[in-house]
């Protein structure tokens, strides 16, 4: 396998920006509109308190601080870098005059298409990371699609998780910690493009990082590759990870007055770690209810890669003889051959930190949630190494990733298309008849592949599409129950029925209408009563924007030349 290092381009960021439009605008169609999550929902009201100048939360997915005040348990990053949504979604519906059940719902749903954002720009810098390995345009092209549209990485940009950014900020910090060095005999025109390089390296993991401190043992993993004989090149990383671990420690002092309480209480302890490995490992990689082999097929491109250690040959001086004349080539060796290398080492290397923190965890599985939660931010960097299996491999393996392609854009189809909030109810799932850290909570769900998910989405996707084109779609009514009042939502327990109205901003009797629902925005708004003309005209346009945008990136790479 031929291993090149990083390379600066011209018209790769033009490409790119295309795939940033097409993919923000199909993500804007697809999203559902909706925070009803309890962890985004808390997550939401975090934003707007610190648009506020607060950061405590009403009682819900909460702990409660000394001064009798909740506060969430999720970082701060998200919240903050969603500050200007949310100030745009306050200040518009305060300018529309809406009631407060109903301005609460569309600030939700101004702010719910922040993760789409954050996924098309994701996209966007996979692209040109896969093109500074030289991979070709086409596919380079063809490896972002399968990123963004065969993965549960579309699932999660209907969300308001933060998921997304935290697969950002990993693959920032891998593309740039690939990077660093290549000047070395790359020229004058190249030269700057090391401390843009170690830039993004420090502002992935700072990213990643604050968005979730639990992501520091990943990007720790992946700064194990930056070159050691070049100290300036650990500066920004550095200076990015204690950045975010400052952060959170003035985070934590102004929610509970100590810098060592994360608000995870005792999931933040070793008393958390209770799953053996080997049922965490199976239910991570290959349960049919959360295996990210079967969400994500086109990762089993990657596999041989890893399985058989190719690129260790890399690390090592090619003989004993030759010692000499390493040690004085060592710079043009490093810069020739090594961005690959450490692309392929820094994935493995974080996969393994993921998949050895959260196989032991309680709740490996991230329920609920949609797929294998836990893995979605490592997701990009898998992809790169399939982008590099694609351009280094035969017309077969490009063969067999159209078939993955199609049964991966298939599989999570059915997540984007049926809430998996909803599915789970239906299928039993929720409200939880056990602890999520009981050893055979969802174990049907999770493990036997009759109750697959994939298969419940796909079922409910089937049944609700039948009843749209026979008429029979939901009629909701909007903001009912979340003119309750706060006390009775806040002093109700988080499972009873009072406060998942609350959360969800309909009334209860309307709740079991929405298994039958489609999951995009503008079949919401046809459910509550508005006119189904002019926003279904609205979310066409968006959509034939995004192809044309989709046309116009495949174009630009065409015109790129390849490396």
């Amino acid at each position: 396998m031929t291993i090149v290092a990083f390379q600066p381009l011209d018209e790769a960021p033009r490409t790119a920006r295309w795939i940033a439009v097409a993919a923000l605008l199909l993500y804007v169609v697809s999203g559902g509109g909706r925070i009803v999550g309890s962890d985004e929902v808390t997550m939401l009201e975090l934003s707007r308190a610190l648009l506020h100048g607060g950061v405590a939360v009403p009682a819900g997915a909460t702990l409660d601080g000394a001064d009798g005040r909740h506060y969430t348990k999720n970082a701060a990053a998200q919240a903050v870098l969603a500050l200007p949504l949310t100030a745009v979604a306050e200040g518009a519906a305060g300018a529309a005059g809406l009631a407060p059940a109903r301005r609460l719902l569309a600030v939700r749903f101004v702010v719910s298409f922040f993760n789409a954002l954050v996924t098309a720009l994701l996209l966007a810098a996979f692209y040109v990371a896969a093109r500074r390995l030289r991979v070709r345009p086409g596919i380079a092209l063809g490896a972002t699609a399968l990123l963004g549209f065969a993965t549960p990485l579309w699932v999660y940009s209907k969300s308001f998780m933060a998921e997304p950014l935290q697969g950002l900020g990993l693959l920032l910090a891998l593309a740039g910690c690939a990077g660093v060095g290549d000047d070395e005999s790359a020229g004058a025109t190249a030269r700057r493009f090391p401390d843009r390089s170690a830039r993004a390296a420090g502002i992935g993991m700072f990213l990643a990082v604050s968005a979730k401190l639990s992501m520091l043992p990943l990007a720790l993993a992946i700064g194990a590759v930056l070159p050691g004989r070049r100290p300036a090149a650990w500066r920004a990383p550095v200076v990015g990870v204690l950045l975010a671990l400052a952060g959170h420690g003035l985070y934590d002092f102004v929610r509970f007055g100590t810098p060592f309480e994360t608000g995870y209480g005792a999931q933040a302890t070793t008393a958390a770690y209770t799953t053996p490995l080997w049922v965490g490992l199976y239910g991570l990689l290959l349960s049919s209810g959360k295996g990210v082999l079967w969400f994500a097929p086109a990762l089993w491109l990657a596999l041989p890669v890893w399985l058989t250690h190719a690129g260790a040959s890399e690390l090592l001086p090619p003989s004993r003889d030759a010692e000499v004349r390493v040690r004085r080539g060592l710079a043009s060796r490093l810069s020739r051959l090594d961005a690959e290398a450490r692309v392929r080492w820094g994935a493995a290397l974080a996969w393994l930190a993921a998949l050895w923190l959260y196989g032991r965890f309680q709740h490996w599985a991230g329920d609920g949630s949609f797929g294998p939660r836990y893995l979605v931010p490592v997701l990009p960097l898998a992809f790169l190494v399939v982008a590099l299996v694609l351009e280094r491999g035969s017309r077969g393996a490009r063969r067999w990733a159209i078939v993955l392609g199609v049964l991966g854009l298939l599989v999570n189809l059915g997540g984007v298309a049926i809430y998996f909030g909803a599915q789970m109810r239906e299928a039993g799932d929720y409200p939880y008849q056990l602890p999520l850290e009981h050893p055979r909570s969802l174990s049907d769900s999770h493990f036997n592949p009759r109750y697959t998910p994939i298969v419940g989405h796909w079922s409910m996707l089937v049944r609700n599409l039948g009843e749209h084109l026979h008429g029979r779609e939901p009629r909701l009514g909007v903001g009912v129950a979340a003119s309750a009042p706060e006390s009775t939502a806040a002093s109700a327990p988080e499972s009873s029925a009072a406060t998942t109205a609350a959360r969800l901003g309909i009334a209860a009797d309307d709740q079991s209408k929405l298994l039958h629902a489609l999951d995009f925005w503008w079949l919401y708004l046809g459910y509550a009563g508005f006119p189904r003309l002019p926003v279904w005209a609205l979310a066409g346009v968006l959509k034939l924007a995004g192809l044309v945008a989709a046309w116009r990136a495949w174009r630009s790479a065409r015109a790129e030349a390849p490396a």
